[in-house]
Parts: C-alpha cells; structure tokens; sequence
C-alpha cells in the first residue's frame, strides 16, 4: 500500500483528534478557570496556534522531505536529536496512559456504568492493533471520511439547539474576567498543539508544499479554534458555566436536555461514540509516533514488534497515573496540559528558533 499522505489528510486526522478533548474537557475547564466567560479563551490561543502553524510550516520548507527526527539532526546534531526523541517517548507513553483511562472513565460514565474499565482498555488495544496492521493510510483516510459527517451531525444539533441558548449564561463579561480568560486559553492551546504530528509524517508528505498544502494547514488551525468556541458557547449557553465547571463530561449533559420533535431522543449516545471514535484514532496515530520515535532512536528497521511490549506497559500505567475521574481530572489539570505546552510549543520554537539562525547555512545545503 502506497503510504504517502496528503496535508487534507493530516489536516483532517489533527481536527478528528481533537473532537473527543474538545467535546469531553475543554468546557470543563474553561468553566472551572475563567467561569462564564471562559468562552472567550479559544480566541487566546490564536497568539500561540497560529505562530505554532508559521513555525511548522517553516521546519517543513526549509528541510522538504524530512521528518522531525532528520530535521533535528540538521539542525542540532544526533546526540542532540536522541535526547529530545527520549523526552517525546516519554511524553507519548504518559498522554497514551492517560488517554486510554479517560476513554474508559467515560464510557462507564455514561453507557456501561457497571463495566469494568480493564475490560474497555483491552478491546481499545485489540482494536489498535488491528488498525495499525492495516497500516496508516487506512487510519488517516478513515478520519478523512469521518470528519465531515460527524461535524455535520454537531452542526445540525447546535443550529437545533440555538432557540435554547441563555443570553444570561454568557453575558455580560466584565474586563475584570479577561486574565482568567487569557490563563484558561492554555487548555484550548494543549489540545491545539497536535497539530505537530505534521512533522512526525512530513517525509510522507512530498518534498515541497504548494500554496494550496499551505492553505489547508492554516484552514485546519482555525477551523479548530472556532470550532472549540462554537462548542463552548452550546455547553455555556444550555447548561451554564458553574454546571458545566462540574461535570466531566458537560457536552453530553447539555445534548440529554435537547429535544427537537423527538429527533434527537438519546442523542447523546451519538456524542459518546464520536468521542470513543476520536479516542480510538488519536490512541492509533500516537502509537504509530510511538513506534516511530523507538525506531529512531534506535535505529530499527523493523517496528511492528514494539505494539505488544508497548501496550502492556501503557496498559499497566493506565493505572498508575490515574483510576478514577478525580485523578483523571487532577492530572490533566496539573500535568497533562502544562507538558502538552513544553512538547507541542517549546520544543518546536525552539527548533524555529536554531532554523532561522541557521537559515543560511540550510539555504546552501538545499
């Protein structure tokens, strides 16, 4: 199977994995960090998604044809490049632990309540695996198709729901509210980030980007950050900030209390699917970064034999890292989106950074 890959692919994969955070914790805690006016807080993150997208694009045009790991030996050598593949294994083994614990918490917290959550961890490995022997043009065109319907769905919902919106929910917003709302922007900004698994595939990607590859890229950094503020104003507007800044999983709530001539009765079993499907991709294409990054610091020819070492180790760190929804919320509050920031911002301004020291050196060599 041929795997190279287009940027609508990668454009699509990065919204259709942030539909589940995006749904499930963002209003949550815009709500608990800013309150009513934490709606505001997407629009933030555009002084840091959008330099994040300039600085990718940057990396990707100044090394055609690379992936992170060769650009990074570019720029800063091979011992340089080991380290920081060490310190993104780390991070990715943390963010698959704590992903697949969330998958499971809210699967019992709104379909299979009496479930055991190992039972849902080990059918999520099961099928992972499967997925990833279809190889990952499979898993990027299954996103690709997905996207649409699934955001028409969301779509037609809210525009269903808009008569039951709460003007009083949101306004007014005071200027004294607008720090809050500017500290609560980084949890949108965490999620935002995953649009450097670009630079995990750009060798897959063609050896020079065309206006139109260009284009897509910055479509899909603002279609996510209007998105997540059309998603936080539907959960704000219905349920009310101080509702929302309790629940863990507000946006299914606010979707039980729609009803629109009996067309959406139970709904909210479709939310939760879209969020396992989201889970499921985001579980898939960090395993194959995964496996990718081991294959690069180890120099590996072969990388499928690392999923079953990897997921039994992910599995058991399930449990460390968090096993109920208080530890959950604990740690991606206090550790998830703080890392998020270093690995999806510092790092590749950093590495921006050395670029445009760099560049006409890099200019020379290309």
């Amino acid at each position: 199977m041929n795997e190279q890959l287009s940027m609508r692919q990668i454009v699509f994969m990065y919204l259709f994995i942030s539909l589940s955070p995006v749904l499930r914790q963002i209003p949550t805690a815009l709500a608990g960090e800013a309150g009513r006016s934490g709606y505001l807080s997407p629009f933030w993150s555009i002084f840091l998604i959008l330099p994040l997208v300039s600085v990718i694009l940057l990396l990707m045009r100044s090394f055609p044809g690379l992936n992170l790991y060769e650009i990074m030996v570019h720029l800063a050598g091979k011992v340089f490049a080991k380290f920081i593949i060490i310190l993104y294994i780390l991070w990715i083994v943390l963010f698959l632990s704590a992903k697949i614990n969330i998958y499971s918490l809210t699967l019992q917290f709104t379909l299979m309540p009496k479930t055991r959550s190992d039972f849902f961890m080990q059918i999520m490995l099961i099928l992972v695996y499967y997925a990833l022997l279809r190889g990952s043009k499979t898993i990027f065109r299954f996103s690709e198709f997905s996207l649409g319907p699934i955001l028409l769905l969301i779509g037609i919902l809210f525009v269903c729901a808009v008569s039951r919106l709460r003007t009083d929910y949101l306004l007014p917003v005071s200027t004294i509210n607008l720090p809050s709302t500017i500290k609560a922007s980084k949890n949108v900004i965490a999620v935002g980030g995953n649009i450097i698994i670009a630079l995990f595939f750009a060798d897959k990607l063609g050896i020079s980007l065309t206006k139109k590859q260009v284009r897509k890229f910055w479509f899909g950094a603002l279609a996510f950050i209007i998105f997540s503020f059309i998603i936080t104003i539907f959960t704000f507007g219905i349920s009310g900030a101080s509702l929302t800044a309790k629940l863990p999983f507000p946006f299914y709530i606010t979707v039980k209390s729609i009803s629109f001539f009996n067309i959406f009765e139970r709904f909210e079993v479709v939310v939760t699917l879209i969020c396992i499907l989201s889970d499921f991709i985001t579980i898939c294409i960090m395993f194959m970064i995964l496996m990718k990054l081991i294959q690069w610091l180890l120099a590996l020819k072969e990388r499928g034999f690392l999923f079953l070492p990897l997921a039994i180790i992910i599995y058991y760190l399930s449990y460390f890292v968090s096993s109920t929804q208080f530890e959950f919320d604990y740690l991606y509050k206090t550790v998830i989106v703080n890392i998020n920031l270093i690995f999806q911002y510092i790092i590749p301004l950093l590495l921006g950074l050395i670029c445009l020291l760099k560049r006409k050196y890099i200019k020379k060599q290309y």
